[in-house]
């Protein structure tokens, strides 16, 4: 596995226990779809394996790397795509990510900054200022960044919030075509069951700091035993058919 998460558990000074025992492992270059409703601890989960969280006990490893004792190397490999949308606005495209890439110290390198924009067909608005682009451009735009410095690893969180039908679709088969081309782990962090059900190649739902159940999506979506996804599925397909009227 590229992630591996032991006996997780998060515990805030309020006395909220946001992670309860969660044990994970992601392999390299699949794609993994962490679902849950809001507040479950998706973001939590993800905060701690990228160093913004510290954990209250487990262990976490990356690629091997301990994110606690080795963690200059463990961050080196995650690229993390959050949801709200943070970029200069007055800034180009191609200023945006070659500054990104900068801040991990690493040497300018043109070649690999183009493979990223095509690949997220980004290349021919790379002069464009960010402020002119459409919300999807502009996840896009965050995706590039996360990418700058050639991660293993690329966690994104809610990645179609604010994306139309289409832009949804299409971001998500982007993500399908880099994980497959770059075996770049994808993991996306969801409470949108129809984003996931067709692109990833597992789920794991966490509700209320624990994971629930796992597997591949095929497996889940036709158990109906698994009474706390098929009312998460139930909700979620009402809220989503609301959220397209």
């Amino acid at each position: 596995p590229i992630i591996s998460i032991r006996n997780l558990n998060k515990v805030y000074a309020s006395g909220f226990q946001a992670l309860k025992n969660v044990n994970l492992e992601i392999r390299r270059g699949e794609i993994f779809a962490l679902l849950g409703p809001n507040g479950a601890g998706k973001t939590t989960l993800i905060g701690i394996v990228c160093g913004i969280v510290n954990a209250s006990g487990g262990r976490v490893t990356v690629d091997g790397h301990d994110i606690v004792s080795d963690y200059r190397a463990a961050r080196a490999l995650i690229g993390l795509v959050p949801q709200e949308l943070t970029t200069d606005a007055f800034e180009t495209v191609w200023d945006t990510i070659r500054l990104s890439r900068g801040l991990w110290g690493l040497p300018p390198d043109a070649s690999h900054l183009e493979k990223v924009l095509k690949s997220l067909s980004l290349w021919d608005r790379k002069d464009a200022k960010i402020m002119t682009l459409s919300g999807g451009m502009k996840r896009r735009v965050m995706i590039a960044k996360a990418l700058a410095h050639e991660p293993q690893i690329l966690f994104l969180d809610e990645p179609t919030a604010g994306v139309d039908a289409r832009g949804r679709a299409e971001l998500l088969e982007l993500m399908t075509g880099l994980s497959r081309s770059d075996e770049l782990a994808a993991i996306l962090v969801t409470h949108n069951l129809a984003a996931v059900a067709q692109t990833a190649e597992r789920i794991v739902y966490i509700e209320a700091g624990r994971v629930l159940c796992w597997g591949l999506p095929q497996e889940l979506l036709g158990q109906e035993s698994l009474t706390a996804l098929a009312a998460f599925q139930a909700a979620d397909h009402h809220a989503h058919a609301r959220d397209e009227e």
